[in-house]
């Protein structure tokens, strides 16, 4: 790995911190004080002002006429369906189905590049992504539970989801060869608003936002800030740089993160299994992103 690369390596992990983060940090604020369609609405609202407010400092122009279809297709898939999709399955399925299903989210995005990017298959890629995906299992697998509690609609939306953040990364890599990724990050947003928009805003007339808790606000506001603006604008500037597998396989380090802060400050167990189930998922990571 190059000395310039880790930067990049440094960042999607971050990114992966603050992704393992949010698993325990929405449950303070949905479905008990704002319905999930609902925070999609205030989520994306906020985060396109912010992009907005940071590219005025910018002064760069999108060629519409030949960038404007994969910049509202990166919205949609993005934006609309990745965020409504997750959602809406969470609470239809189980969190285990869920969280094992999301790991399959590397995979579509090395299969999406195969096809749109022809992105070159080698043995280290595939160990790796078989790796990551065999340590994220053990982290999130719990033995003599039953997978099939979930609703099964609930799994094909968060199937869905997952394949369309892996179209999405593929989207977006060739806007970052001609655009600076604040610039590109907010004409995603500014369409992915008004997608989000219409499907939510039943739930967002329904928020009693005097009678919210303080601990709501905080968390709205990492999860608006931390796990929206600083996300997207890590990945989409990470992509610069790296293939889209390689920033679609540190999500096998959320479930690593998610399982250290839970047992760190939620009181959750931490095991033997767990830890092993890491060194996977790191090992899996490296070989994606070394060099042949």
């Amino acid at each position: 790995m190059k000395f310039p690369d880790l930067k990049q390596h440094a960042a999607m992990l971050f990114v992966g911190l603050l992704y393992g983060t949010n698993y325990s940090i929405v449950k303070i604020i949905t479905p008990e004080y704002i319905l999930p369609f609902g925070l999609i609405v205030v989520r994306v609202a906020i985060a396109t002002a912010c992009f907005w407010l940071m590219g005025l400092a910018v002064k760069e122009s999108i060629h519409w006429r030949t960038d404007w279809l994969r910049i509202v297709l990166c919205a949609f898939f993005g934006v609309g369906i990745n965020m409504l999709f997750f959602f809406k399955g969470v609470s239809l399925t189980t969190a285990i189905n869920g969280s094992i299903i999301m790991t399959l989210t590397p995979v579509m995005v090395f299969v999406t590049s195969l096809v749109l990017l022809k992105e070159k298959v080698t043995l280290l890629k595939v160990l790796g992504l078989a790796a990551g995906f065999l340590g994220a299992f053990l982290i999130i697998y719990r033995p003599g539970t039953e997978l099939s509690l979930g609703n099964w609609k609930g799994d094909v939306l968060i199937l869905l989801n997952a394949l369309s953040y892996g179209v999405y990364l593929v989207l977006v890599k060739p806007l970052m060869a001609r655009y600076r990724p604040i610039t590109v990050a907010k004409w995603i947003f500014f369409f992915g608003f008004f997608l989000v928009l219409p499907v939510g805003w039943s739930e967002f007339t329904e928020i009693h936002w005097q009678t919210l808790p303080a601990k709501v606000y905080l968390s709205m506001a990492f999860v608006i800030i931390g796990v929206t603006v600083i996300v997207y604008a890590l990945n989409i500037w990470a992509l610069k740089k790296v293939n889209p597998s390689t920033v679609g396989v540190y999500i096998y380090v959320q479930p690593v993160f998610a399982t250290l802060i839970a047992s760190t400050f939620f009181g959750e167990i931490l095991t033997i299994r767990h830890l092993f189930a890491a060194l996977l998922v790191f090992a899996g990571v490296w070989l994606v992103v070394k060099k042949n």
